[in-house]
């Protein structure tokens, strides 16, 4: 079933539509939590920053993409 997933390009298409949504929620939580001032942006290194929010995002995206997708094949198949 794992192959079956991976191969699926709507699979794929998924983790990174949800993974963007999630970096842009993190984004702007985490600068809320900062009191939405401009220093937050001064005091992070921007490629590292960039980094984690594009890692994050993928990883949390393939996670919760890959449950919903088991979940779809695993009642299909019933």
């Amino acid at each position: 079933m794992i192959k079956r997933i991976l191969s699926d390009t709507k699979f794929w298409k998924s983790v990174a539509s949800l993974g963007s949504a999630f970096i842009v929620v993190y984004v702007v939580l985490f600068w809320g939590v900062n009191g939405f001032k401009m220093s937050f942006w001064d005091e992070r290194d921007p490629v590292e920053f960039v980094g984690v929010c594009i890692a994050s995002g993928l990883v949390y995206g393939f996670f919760v993409t890959y449950g919903k997708f088991w979940a779809k094949y695993k009642r299909d198949q019933q």
